[in-house]
């Protein structure tokens, strides 16, 4: 399909994900994209990206709008974009904030909660998502079609969202901690940096291509390589040794309960912003003259 005949995408915030999402749809899509600071999406339009600062403006051009702010901001932007979001999907890519909260302030408008990593970028990203009682077949092949232009999508349950945070949005910085260690054990041992640094990387590459493709349990395939007095033993007992399997289990239950914690915080925050002021939904008694 050419480029100016597919569903118009506004991005608001162009920031690390709202940019990543910019630079891996633009080649295919008609793409607007929004930031407070807009030089800095200045080289989006390089790229085709119309650019404004205007969320108002993006979401009256866009048939379909993703929503890359920070918590805190998702609330308030939706009540600033409601008169041009009703009966639209938008997609929203922020921490913590529910599907309930935003139908709230938005009432009108068709939601997917989604949570994603920069590997966008590339086109090798994994997103998560979940999808309001409003959205239609039509919208919900639209959201996918565009975000599997961007890696491998999956549908789940909005209450896996905020530990998937934890995996799928900071799990790229645990296993870039990986890759750094392994080049700097490789360094000590006189191997040159480049090739430390790509060998470790298509080793991690390789081992989650076999571990999705076959299908097998991770320690399977680790105990596939260890050989009785072998190398490979030897550096697991080392490993053992650092309880490095128990750091990477308190990491990311570390991460789930801060991510939980946020969304606590964030919903008292949204919560305050959707309630009408003291008052003004309140009935009106009558006077004694009116009640007799």
């Amino acid at each position: 399909m050419q480029k100016e005949k597919r569903a118009r995408i506004a991005i608001l915030g162009a920031g690390t994900i709202g940019g990543a999402l910019a630079r891996a749809l633009a080649p295919e899509w008609p793409v607007m994209a929004t930031r407070r600071e807009l030089k800095k999406a200045r080289p989006l339009e390089g790229l085709g990206v119309l650019l404004s600062a205007d969320n108002t403006e993006a979401a009256a051009w866009a048939d379909i709008i993703l929503l890359s702010v920070k918590p805190r901001q998702v609330v308030p932007v939706l009540q600033e974009i409601a008169p041009f979001t009703d009966g639209k999907p938008v997609i929203s890519f922020a921490a913590a904030i529910s599907l309930d909260i935003m139908n709230r302030a938005a009432p009108g408008t068709h939601f997917i909660r989604a949570m994603t990593n920069t590997a966008v970028e590339i086109r090798k990203g994994y997103t998560v998502y979940a999808c309001s009682g409003q959205v239609t077949e039509a919208e919900r092949k639209l959201a996918e079609a565009i975000m599997e232009h961007a890696g491998e999508i999956q549908p789940v349950d909005e209450s896996h969202l905020d530990v998937l945070t934890a995996m799928s949005g900071s799990g790229p910085a645990y296993l870039y901690t990986v890759v750094e260690s392994l080049i700097y054990g490789a360094l000590r041992m006189g191997l040159p940096r480049d090739l430390a640094l790509r060998s470790a990387a298509h080793t991690l590459i390789g081992a989650s291509e076999l571990l999705l493709a076959s299908g097998k349990h991770p320690a399977e395939l680790r105990d596939s390589v260890v050989t009785p007095g072998g190398v490979t033993i030897e550096g697991l007992y080392e490993l053992e040794e650092g309880r490095v399997r128990t750091a990477f289990m308190k990491a990311v239950c570390a991460a789930s309960t801060q991510a939980r914690k946020l969304a606590e915080e964030a919903r008292v925050q949204a919560e305050e912003a959707i309630r009408p002021p003291f008052g003004a939904d309140a009935c009106v008694m009558p006077s004694r003259s009116q009640s007799n």
